[in-house]
């Protein structure tokens, strides 16, 4: 009986510290802060400018320096991957709000996602819809977004 206590004792120990060892790293690991990656901002302006180009074949031009190859928007009505459905979708956002433009508020960065907040309207209303997008970044371009609309 008593090595049952003793193993007993030993135990409750051992989880004692696990879990003080544990709740200190959660802890230091919270506070920490990952800075984004250079040029980012520059990055998702360019993204925007694609966005809010009219043109087709002008805004293909600049999907390979922003987008990488498996690139891909997930939004409500569903996913879009590689540049003729990316453009596809934008034409059909333009098309059903002629005159309307994106109007983004500046990146946010948190380990390996960016986040960014936005307006959509026509230049005297531009935030009549107002949405966010998710990011992630592989290699200095655009690897997903994921656009989500306030309603």
């Amino acid at each position: 009986m008593k090595t049952s206590i003793t193993k007993g004792l030993l135990l409750a120990a051992l989880l004692a510290t696990t879990t003080a060892s544990f709740a200190e790293n959660s802890t230091m690991n919270m506070n920490t802060t990952q800075a984004a990656p250079a040029g980012l901002q520059q990055l998702i302006d360019r993204h925007f400018a694609i966005w809010n180009n009219p043109d087709a074949v002008e805004r293909s031009k600049g999907f390979a320096d922003v987008y990488t190859a498996d690139f891909f928007v997930a939004d409500y009505d569903g996913l879009s991957a590689g540049v003729e459905r990316v453009n596809a979708a934008i034409n059909k956002v333009q098309s059903q709000h002629p005159g309307f433009i994106f109007t983004p508020a500046p990146v946010e960065w948190n380990h390996g996602i960016a986040r960014v907040t936005w307006g959509y309207g026509p230049k005297d209303n531009p935030y009549r819809v107002r949405g966010e997008d998710v990011f992630t970044v592989s290699h200095g371009r655009l690897a997903s977004a994921r656009v989500f609309l306030s309603k």
